[in-house]
């Protein structure tokens, strides 16, 4: 046991731990399928969230891999109700360190959906499996393609925002590219969020709501770091 969850391994020096809120996502999509096809949808559904946790995973162990490579030690791998995240002991310093790191994720996501393409029983009609086994793997293929791509969309707090916040702040101030990088975000959320009613997909809904408010809060702050950058020129003139 650990705070906050159930600890399972280790990754990289980090502790993972499946975080209780877990349940309300198994539980969504558990009812869900029942809502939708009864019982005999349960399988699909216990695969469809194996596979959505599994990509998951993947994608923290492509951040927590690429840091522990960089010597920055992460704490904790966390899995939650809408995803997960990794908890660094020090967050990476150099602007390079944190575009690898933050590019490790979908790249990963990418790297398995590519594999999984390549291989049986996706090369191979006619290849041999439990119906359950090849369904897992369509699933994990798909949604580690979905997930990548979305999170190398260029808007906080997605992947992409903070390699662009990253590769701007070589140009101008920190603060500015973080600016840019939450409205970005913002307008991400709000297109998420849409073709999440339009398709009656609540779930969608519900973690383009959690994005609008992390990009809220990140314009918000990167508004007071710009204000106090401002006022600290002006008084040094």
């Amino acid at each position: 046991m650990a705070e906050g969850g159930l600890r399972i391994g280790t990754f990289a020096g980090a502790a993972i731990i499946v975080d209780w809120s877990v349940a309300l996502l198994a539980g969504y999509l558990i009812l869900s399928a029942l809502d939708n096809g009864g019982f005999a949808a349960l399988p699909s559904a216990l695969v469809l969230l194996a596979a959505l946790l599994s990509a998951i995973l993947l994608h923290e162990f492509g951040h927590a891999g690429v840091a522990a490579a960089l010597n920055l030690p992460s704490k904790r791998i966390v899995l939650s109700f809408m995803g997960g995240h990794v908890e660094f002991a020090h967050p990476p310093q150099r602007r390079w360190h944190d575009i690898a790191v933050s590019a490790a994720g979908p790249l990963a996501n990418l790297a398995t959906a590519g594999a999984l393409f390549l291989i049986p029983p996706f090369s191979a009609p006619d290849a041999a499996g439990g119906a359950l086994a090849i369904a897992y793997l369509q699933s994990l293929m798909m949604i580690s393609l979905l997930l990548g791509v979305f999170n190398l969309l260029p808007g906080f707090p997605l992947d992409g925002g903070r390699i662009l916040t990253a590769a701007l702040s070589f140009a101008m101030n920190v603060a500015r590219a973080r600016l840019i990088t939450a409205v970005l975000g913002f307008l991400i959320a709000a297109a998420t969020g849409y073709w999440g009613y339009v398709n009656s997909y609540w779930w969608t809904l519900g973690v383009s709501l959690l994005l609008a408010l992390a990009a809220l809060a990140e314009f918000r702050f990167a508004q007071a770091q710009l204000r106090t950058a401002q006022d600290e020129g002006r008084s040094n003139t």
